[in-house]
C-alpha cells in the first residue's frame, strides 16, 4: 500500500519520542566509544550463550549483528538510536519501501539494523496462540478458545441479568465482593464433635494448645507436625458440642485422639448454612441491666426475688439486693441452720451492726438503709429473663414492703415485657430485629412451637411473587405501616385508638381518634393491634359497646353507637344525622321489633348480609355496596359497609332498599300441580263369571275325577 511508511521514515518518526534512557549525547566521540563497548560486551554474551545452547541458531537471529562501517565515522554523522519498535513493524509488515530495504536481507541488517542493547527478540514471531495449539486442528483450536472464554461469558451473561433485574451497576462491584465471602467447595469443612457438659471451653482450648504443640515439635517425637486443623471454636448457645476446621474428617479424628472429654464416635459435618445461622449475631433474651429483677438460685435464697444495682461485664458478676433471711433480732452475726423468713434488716434489732453512712455492717453481711442485703453473685447463679418465673405481686409486695405504687408499677412492667412475642398471631406483620435478615418486613403464616419459629411472607421489590422465610420467634417483632388504624392494649394509654402516623423501631406514633386530641401518643408497637374496624374509636366505654342501640333524649328516635370517646358517645340517628351525647343522656331501647323484612319479604336479622339495592330514599354511592346488618329497629337497619369511611363504617337504610343476600329473587308464587280430568269410559257387555262348585258336598278325592283340567292315564 502507498500509505506505509516504511522502516528508516518510521526510525524518524519515533526518534523525536526516544526513551530517555537512550537519548544521544552531543559529543559524536563518546558516542563511537560507547558504541564499540556496548558492541564487545554484546559479542562476548554471544559466545557464551552459544555454547550451552543445544538447538542451532536461526539464520535470521544471526544476521542480526551490527556492523559498524568506516564511512559514518568520516562524515561525522551521529548514529542513530534506532527505536526497539521499528524492527517489529518491520517484520509484521509485507510491503517493501520505497529505498529497497527488504526484511531479512543482509545488506540492510548490516548497515540499518541497529544490534545494540535492543536488539531484535530471535525469531521475530508474534504468537497469538498458546503453546500446542499450533499443530491443532482448526476445530481443535475453536474448541480450546470457547471453553478458555466460557467463564467471562457467564459472568457477562450473570451481569446484564442483574441489570436487567433492576440492580444499577454502582452496585454490581459490592456484589461481586460479597460474593467471594459466601462459603466455596474448596472452602475447609467445619466439623461438629460432642462433648461432656460444660467442657466445650476447656475442650477448645486443650485442642489449640495441642495443635501448638504438635506444630512446633513439642511431642514425643520432637518432630514438627501439622494435624490439618484450621481453627477450633464453640458458641454459648449450642451446648455440648465444640467445631473443628479442617479439610478432612481424618485430620479431625487424629487431633482429638487422647482428649478426655470428646467423643470420636460423635462427629458430623456441619452445613454451610446452618453454620451461617448459628454465627450470626443473637441478641440476648438475657441481659441483665441494672433495676431489673432476677431470682437467686442460692440455697438460703433459693428462688427469691432481687433487684440488679450494679453489673460487672469484665468478671461476670452482678450485685444484687434482697429481703434478708437472717436471724439478726438480738443475735451477732451467724449462719442460720434452717430457712428464715423475709425480713428487712433493722440495725437497732442486731448486735454487732456498724453505720458506715448509708450503709450498715453485720458481719460479713453488707446491707442499705432501707434493710436489704446486698450480695455479689456470678452470672450463673441468677436467673433471668424468659427463663425467670414471673413474680406474683405477693412477692413483689413483700420485696416492697407493701409499697402499693412501686407494687403496681412493678406488676405493669412484669405484665407488659411477659407478653413479647407470645402476642403475634397469623396474620400479623412483623419486623426481624436482628440477624441476617435485619429489617425484613413480613406477614406471619404460620407458627411452629416446637421449634419457636415461624414462617414469613415477604414482597420483594421488583418481583411479583412474595419469597418464604423461616425465622425464630423471638426476633420477630410487630411492625405496623404508615395509615394502619390500631387499638392499643396496654400501657396509659389502654383503650385509645388511632390512626399510625410514624413508624420508628419499637416505638410508634399514634394519632389518636378522640375529637379533642392534640398530640400524637408514644406507644410501643407490641401493645397495639390491628383494627379489622374502619375509623373505629374505642371500642367499649362502661357498659356501652360499639353498634349498641340507643335511645335518644327526645324518645322520638334511636340511634347507633360508632365512636366511644372518654367523656361522650357519638351515635348514628335513623336519619343518618351525628350527635354527640353523654353516657347520661342515652338509654338503651328496650322496645321494638328487631327483625323486618326486605323488599322481597326476605327475613332480616342482627348479623345478616344484605345488597343495598338503588332507590330514592338510599345515598346513591351506596348502590349495589354490600354490608353487614349490626342493629334492626321496626323497619330502619343500620348495615356496615367496608367503603364507607366515616362513622365506623355504619349507614342507616330503610328495609325496603335492600335485599338479603341467598334469599328469595322474586315474588312470583308456585302453583300447586293441577289434577287430571278423568276419562269418560264407555261400558262393554262382559258379563262375570259363575266359578262356584258344582256339587259343594263332593268329597277332596271326588274333585279329580271332576275337574277339568285333571287327565287321568287309560290303558
Amino acid at each position: 500500500m502507498s500509505d506505509e511508511l516504511g522502516v528508516k521514515e518510521l526510525a524518524d518518526l519515533l526518534a523525536d519520542h526516544e526513551p530517555m534512557d537512550l537519548v544521544v549525547p552531543s559529543d559524536p566521540s563518546e558516542v563511537e566509544g560507547s558504541y564499540d563497548e556496548v558492541y564487545k560486551k554484546e559479542q562476548q554474551e554471544r559466545e557464551e550463550s552459544r555454547k550451552h545452547k543445544r538447538r542451532k541458531r536461526s539464520r535470521h537471529g544471526a544476521k542480526s549483528r551490527i556492523k559498524h562501517s568506516g564511512g559514518r565515522k568520516s562524515d561525522g554523522v551521529n548514529p542513530r538510536v534506532r527505536s526497539k519498535f521499528v524492527i517489529d513493524a518491520a517484520e509484521s509488515g509485507e510491503t517493501e519501501s520505497d529505498d529497497g530495504f527488504v526484511v531479512g536481507s543482509d545488506e540492510d541488517s548490516e548497515s540499518d539494523v541497529y544490534g545494540g542493547p535492543m536488539a531484535m527478540r530471535e525469531g521475530g514471531k508474534r504468537h497469538i496462540f498458546l503453546e500446542g495449539e499450533e499443530d491443532m486442528t482448526a476445530e481443535e483450536v475453536a474448541r480450546a478458545i470457547e471453553e478458555r472464554y466460557r467463564s467471562g461469558r457467564k459472568k457477562a451473561n450473570r451481569t446484564e441479568a442483574l441489570l436487567s433485574s433492576g440492580i444499577p451497576k454502582g452496585k454490581l462491584s459490592s456484589l461481586r465482593y460479597a460474593s467471594h465471602l459466601l462459603p466455596q467447595d474448596t472452602d475447609p469443612k467445619v466439623f461438629a464433635v460432642k462433648c461432656r457438659p460444660r467442657m466445650a471451653r476447656v475442650l477448645v482450648a486443650r485442642l489449640v494448645n495441642k495443635c501448638y504443640a504438635f506444630r512446633i515439635g513439642r511431642n514425643y517425637e520432637k518432630r514438627k507436625v501439622d494435624l490439618g486443623i484450621i481453627s477450633v471454636f464453640c458458641f454459648d448457645h449450642v451446648k455440648e458440642y465444640i467445631y473443628i476446621e479442617s479439610h478432612r474428617k481424618a485430620f479431625v479424628e487424629n487431633a482429638i485422639n487422647g482428649l478426655v472429654g470428646l467423643f470420636r464416635s460423635n462427629i458430623s459435618l456441619v452445613n454451610p448454612s446452618e453454620l451461617m445461622q448459628m454465627m450470626e449475631h443473637r441478641p440476648s433474651e438475657d441481659k441483665i441491666r441494672v433495676g431489673s429483677f432476677v431470682r437467686l438460685r442460692r440455697r438460703q435464697y433459693r428462688l427469691d426475688i432481687a433487684q440488679v444495682i450494679a453489673v460487672d461485664s469484665a468478671s461476670r458478676r452482678v450485685t444484687v439486693k434482697v429481703v434478708p433471711r437472717e436471724d439478726f433480732v438480738g443475735k451477732t452475726c451467724n449462719k442460720p441452720e434452717v430457712r428464715m423468713p423475709q425480713r428487712l434488716f433493722v440495725p437497732n434489732l442486731a448486735v454487732g451492726a456498724h453505720n458506715r453512712g448509708e450503709m450498715y455492717a453485720w458481719g460479713d453481711l453488707i446491707f442499705d438503709g432501707e434493710g436489704y442485703l446486698h450480695l455479689s453473685v456470678s452470672l450463673s447463679q441468677v436467673i433471668s429473663g424468659v427463663k425467670m418465673e414471673k413474680p406474683t405481686v405477693e412477692e413483689l409486695a413483700a420485696f416492697f414492703s407493701s409499697d402499693l405504687n412501686r407494687v403496681r408499677e412493678a406488676a405493669s412492667h412484669f405484665a407488659s415485657n411477659g407478653r413479647g412475642s407470645a402476642g403475634l398471631r397469623i396474620g400479623d406483620m412483623v419486623r426481624v430485629v436482628s440477624g441476617q435478615l435485619r429489617e425484613t418486613v413480613g406477614t406471619i403464616e404460620n407458627i411452629f412451637l416446637d421449634t419457636n419459629t415461624v414462617a414469613l411472607s415477604c414482597r420483594v421489590p421488583m418481583r411479583g411473587e412474595t419469597i418464604k422465610l423461616r425465622v425464630e420467634l423471638p426476633l420477630c417483632v410487630k411492625h405496623f405501616t404508615e395509615g394502619t388504624h390500631v387499638v392499643i392494649d396496654g400501657g396509659v394509654h389502654a383503650g385509645e385508638s388511632g390512626t399510625v402516623v410514624k413508624a420508628l423501631g419499637d416505638v410508634v406514633h399514634v394519632f389518636s381518634d378522640r375529637a379533642t386530641a392534640t398530640r400524637e401518643l408514644v406507644v410501643r408497637a407490641d401493645d397495639c393491634h390491628r383494627s379489622n374496624l374502619v375509623g373505629s374509636f374505642g371500642h367499649t366505654s362502661g357498659s356501652w359497646k360499639l353498634f349498641d342501640l340507643v335511645m335518644l333524649p327526645d324518645s322520638s328516635s334511636v340511634a347507633c353507637v360508632v365512636r366511644l370517646n372518654r367523656n361522650d358517645v357519638c351515635v348514628l340517628t335513623d336519619r343518618m344525622e351525628t350527635r354527640y351525647l353523654s353516657t347520661t343522656q342515652i338509654k338503651p331501647v328496650l322496645t321494638g321489633r328487631r327483625q323486618t323484612t326486605d323488599q322481597l319479604a326476605n327475613m332480616i336479622t342482627r348479623g345478616s348480609e344484605v345488597i343495598i339495592q338503588n332507590d330514592d330514599s338510599s345515598p346513591y354511592h351506596l348502590d349495589g355496596q354490600t354490608g353487614r346488618v349490626e342493629q334492626v329497629f321496626n323497619t330502619t337497619l343500620f348495615v356496615r359497609v367496608k367503603t364507607v369511611k366515616e362513622n365506623s363504617g355504619l349507614v342507616a337504610v330503610d328495609a325496603s332498599c335492600v335485599l338479603l343476600i341467598g334469599g328469595r329473587t322474586t315474588t312470583k308464587q308456585i302453583q300447586p300441580a293441577k289434577q287430571l280430568p278423568t276419562v269418560n269410559r264407555n261400558p262393554h257387555n262382559a258379563s262375570r263369571a259363575d266359578l262356584s262348585v258344582p256339587n259343594p258336598r263332593m268329597t277332596s278325592e271326588d274333585w279329580a275325577g271332576n275337574s277339568e283340567w285333571y287327565e287321568m292315564d287309560i290303558e
